[in-house]
């Protein structure tokens, strides 16, 4: 046998071993070649308690917002990127609720994260998004709320605590229900 014929088979062997593995996967997946987050679990998941790590974020139309500023107010805290498939879809609804609840002692921040200044600024435009945005660019925001995927929102109660935590894309529906009841536990 030639040494190109050894070379033809094999390279046959790899490409049909590799398409194999892509069917296989795309078939897994339901034809979704990628997933939304790190893990299969979406929406509210549980956790405990706690007070929220504080931070300050540089934000893109200038300034800066550190978060215990905020206290007495509920706050969402979204973590996106401008080149997440889900972040932009959820986009509009987190921008047209915020408009709906921001007079109600509701405030909301977009961190960016593994995002470029332009991009993200690009983001914030093209979405209409009013509420504070900025660019965790070292990622300590990131860590120190244990973010696995994007996008992922906290809520934090006007007293500082961590009070829930949704992994993936949310509705409209599902923030008009969740802001409605912290607020009702408020009262």
């Amino acid at each position: 046998m030639s040494r190109r014929s050894v070379s033809l088979g094999l390279s046959i062997l790899i490409l049909t071993a590799f398409f194999s593995l892509l069917g296989w996967a795309l078939a897994r997946s339901g034809g979704v070649p990628g997933g939304v987050g790190v893990n299969n679990d979406f929406g509210e998941v549980s956790i405990q308690e706690r007070p929220a790590p504080d931070f300050t974020l540089d934000l893109l139309d200038g300034g800066t917002i550190t978060l215990s500023d905020l206290k007495g107010k509920l706050v969402l805290v979204d973590f996106w990127a401008s080149w997440c498939p889900p972040c932009r879809e959820e986009a509009p609804g987190l921008a047209q609720v915020y408009k709906e609840y921001k007079d109600r002692g509701v405030e909301f921040i977009g961190i960016s994260v593994w995002d470029r200044v332009n991009d993200a600024k690009d983001y914030v435009q093209r979405f209409g998004i009013t509420y504070l945005s900025g660019l965790d660019s070292k990622g300590t925001i990131l860590v120190d709320y244990g973010v696995r995927g994007i996008p992922e929102k906290f809520f934090i109660n006007p007293e500082g605590q961590l009070i829930a935590k949704f992994i993936g894309p949310s509705d409209v529906d599902g923030l008009w229900e969740t802001l409605d009841q912290m607020l009702a536990d408020q009262n």
